[in-house]
């Protein structure tokens, strides 16, 4: 049997291309090639000449070579990842409580906003993994921290629009006898400014998707493959900065008032206080439109790209190499369009990046819905404020989350190779933080005894979920309150709505002014010579905080420790050709079935211990005021006990078959 074929091949030699037609013959066991012509690609060249250099269009100086290699990249690409990381998960969890209060949300609303910036992603990460893989990586990266920076001046645009922000802290409001009226001003519902929170998270999350599969992607391509590890560390310990860096920066932003220049007798612990939360996407906004601009000079590939390319196909197991048309930048969009579905069935069908899939997507769904609302968590549980909350998460992660990064690449590093003991040792760890996070959620104070709530309120029968004005109690009811603002006072170890509602009808003295500590006499609503102080009652917590924060040391450096692992292993148990599209739809099944709905759930969990509800002008219902902290923690722990099973099962599953595979090849 007589059978030809026609090949084109295309050869490199420093800046030019040369292109062979080849015909090959075959004859029962004879084969014969046959070079028919010879050609220099010129076009080509000529374009290859500009994509290999610095600079926009033939605007190409010599000085600004010197930033063609992956340590500048990896800058450039560092400040992104650092932005997008202080944006998306410091900034917005720091936020929400402040957000709740100000916009008058309940936890499941300001979770939806949250996990918005995942749809966002989601919309995008396979359009952006696989055009992203075959267009100008970098350019495709200034256009995404553009698009970045423009979405968070967006989230903070309500800001501007709802005005000053008004609080009942002008008077303390006392037991007066009479009757009086309760006269509120019914304003515009400030849930109308929600859907802006919304669109400016998403189209965060549609600037920030192509950071983890183009991004690391082109660090990857850039670089000799046993040095790929420290990059890959480097710019994941940038992306845990980030947020770190978000958690401490929010905790400074919060310590000031939202209306910075306008005086106020608030403090931080007030149940009023509501922080500077938009100060922090504003500054990341306009810091994200500015590290775009670095991106457009950046070369479609790096230095000695196609070098490494060469040195990384020897890795790959031989069925698993083949032509790549990665970087083949001349086929067509609809082409692209037709081929996607068959990169997906490839792998798809590949078991072992199903199970990773399905252990990081799991371990996905806990840290993203835990990670959301710690800082609020820590409020409830330690009686702390926000801005401390953040102090605690930003001053632990930044240490731990790097330390364990570090640990990982450089264990990647000295051995190499991601070996099957090396995975298996990582399945291992991932048991001990399952061990470490239950007495993290755990520890706390003593929960908060509330008059009406959780204990009895003199003759009336305590109850949850309900709005304070509906109580009718003997012991204050000729004294006129008219206030439905939180005003707590502690009397007697019982935090009570109001001095008002306490039956206080002094001041018996002002103890700090800078604290805002008041003390009431004569309240009706307490025993005989008991004095009510200002604020709800709290409990010394400070040996709780610490060992709550060497806990959270060791769970977060064993959570990064196995981040770089696990990567390398997507990375690994790919084609070659196949890594952009496999990281684009692990990402969209970590945010489809973990970072997105993992918000949303813990969020239901804290308005569903809510025991105590905001009345808003407007007769509604605004955001919760207190929480049965006990019920909370527990209801949290079952939820992070689920999820840190089910990924423990997956990555073991998939470490038996990675060993598979690893023993058919030898």
């Amino acid at each position: 049997m007589f059978r030809t074929k026609l090949f084109h091949y295309r050869f490199e030699n420093k800046d030019k291309i040369s292109v062979l037609k080849v015909n090959k013959y075959q004859s029962g066991n004879q084969r014969v090639a046959l070079v028919t012509s010879h050609q220099e690609d010129n076009d080509t060249n000529q374009l290859h000449y500009y994509e290999g250099k610095c600079g926009i269009s033939k605007c190409i100086p010599n000085w600004l070579q010197s930033f063609n290699n992956p340590k500048m990249f990896l800058f450039s690409l560092s400040c992104f990842l650092c932005l997008q990381g202080a944006i998306a998960t410091g900034f917005i969890s720091v936020a929400l409580s402040s957000i709740e209060r100000r916009y008058n949300l309940t936890s499941a609303l300001s979770a939806m906003a949250a996990a918005s910036y995942e749809v966002g992603v989601i919309l995008f990460i396979l359009f952006t993994s696989y055009l992203g893989g075959r267009s100008h990586k970098p350019r495709v990266l200034g256009i995404s921290s553009l698009v970045m920076g423009i979405g968070s001046l967006i989230f903070a645009s309500p800001h501007y629009f709802v005005g000053t922000y008004n609080f009942n802290k002008t008077s303390i409001e006392m037991c007066t006898t009479g009757n009086s009226t309760d006269e509120r001003s019914c304003a515009v519902p400030l849930l109308y400014f929600y859907p802006l929170f919304i669109i400016g998270n998403m189209i965060i999350g549609c600037g920030a998707s192509t950071l983890y599969t183009v991004g690391l992607g082109f660090i990857d391509d850039s670089t000799h493959p046993r040095y790929s590890p420290i990059y890959l560390s480097i710019g994941n310990i940038v992306a845990v900065i980030g947020p770190c860096v978000g958690f401490g920066m929010g905790g400074v932003f919060l310590s000031l008032f939202v209306n910075p220049f306008t005086p106020t007798t608030l403090t931080s612990s007030d149940p009023q206080w509501v922080g500077a939360w938009w100060m922090g996407f504003v500054l990341s906004g306009i810091l994200s439109i500015f590290c775009s601009i670095q991106f457009f000079f950046y070369p479609r590939r790096l230095r000695r790209s196609r070098e490494y390319d060469k040195l990384r196909k020897q890795q790959q197991p031989v069925q698993d190499q083949g032509v790549s048309f990665e970087n083949d930048h001349n086929i067509s969009i609809v082409i692209m369009i037709k081929e996607y579905p068959v990169y997906a069935y490839r792998i798809l069908k590949n078991v072992t990046f199903l199970f990773a899939t399905f252990g990081i997507t799991s371990a996905g769904f806990v840290i993203s819905g835990t990670i959301t609302f710690l800082p609020k968590y820590f409020q409830i549980q330690y009686s702390v404020s926000s801005s401390f909350a953040s102090y605690i998460i930003g001053v632990v992660s930044i240490p731990a989350a790097s330390l364990g990064m570090v640990l990982g690449g450089m264990t990647l590093f000295l051995f190499k190779k991601l070996t099957v003991e090396r995975l298996a040792l990582c399945v291992f760890l991932l048991t001990v933080i399952e061990v470490l996070i239950p007495p993290l959620f755990l520890l706390g104070c003593s929960s908060n005894e509330i008059a009406g709530v959780s204990v009895d309120y003199q003759n009336t029968t305590a109850r949850t979920d309900y709005i304070i004005s509906s109580l009718n109690v003997s012991c204050f009811s000729s004294c006129g309150c008219k206030s439905n603002t939180y005003q707590p006072v502690c009397g007697e170890g019982v935090t009570y709505f109001s001095p008002c509602l306490t039956g206080c009808p002094h001041v018996m003295m002002m103890h700090d002014d800078t604290d805002g500590y008041y003390f009431y006499s004569n309240c009706s609503c307490l025993n005989s010579g008991v004095l009510a102080r200002s604020g709800k009652c709290r409990d010394d917590c400070t040996v709780q905080i610490i060992i709550s924060a060497v806990l959270f040391f060791f769970a977060v450096t064993l959570i990064f420790y196995n981040n770089i692992p696990f990567l390398k292993l997507t990375l690994r148990c790919v084609a070659d050709k196949d890594r952009t599209v496999a990281l684009g739809i692990q990402s969209f099944m970590l945010r489809v079935l973990g970072q997105l709905p993992g918000p949303i759930v813990i969020g239901f969990l804290f308005d569903f211990n809510c025991i105590l509800w905001e009345e808003t002008d407007c007769g509604g219902r605004g955001s919760c005021l207190e929480y049965n902290s006990l019920s909370l923690k527990y209801s949290i722990i079952g939820v992070i006990l689920i999820g840190t099973s089910l990924s423990s099962v997956f990555f073991f599953l998939a470490w038996i078959t990675w060993k598979c595979r690893k023993i058919q090849e030898n």
